[in-house]
């Protein structure tokens, strides 16, 4: 399945995800799950073929190839930047996932 980047290019936070759809509209439709607020028309649905095929990796695994290629994660005060910055490893990186979302592997 195609995968697409979505963002809302005039959100100062710059929350962004990468969804799997076949159509660009298909991927627009996943952008509340996301938090990702904005008129239809201002949301931006870009093709991401890096992430193409990934749509059956847990999400925890998806992430963490997201991280490794220069996105990070907060959640609250709880925040993991980038991958290969002094120490930071992917077991940093599954230490930050398990706090932050329990041991669980989600789909």
């Amino acid at each position: 399945m195609k995968a697409w980047l979505l963002e809302n290019p005039y959100d100062d936070e710059g929350r962004q995800a990468i969804v799997f759809a076949d159509t660009r509209n298909e991927a627009k439709l996943q952008a509340d799950c996301y938090n990702i607020d904005c008129d239809w028309i201002d949301l931006r649905a870009t093709r991401a073929k890096n992430y193409d095929g990934m749509e059956n990796l847990s999400t925890q695994e998806l992430y963490r190839i997201l991280w490794r290629d220069g996105w990070w994660f907060e959640l609250g005060d709880d925040r993991v930047e980038a991958y290969d910055d002094e120490g930071v490893t992917e077991e940093t990186f599954d230490i930050w996932w398990n706090r932050t979302y329990g041991l669980e592997k989600t789909k």
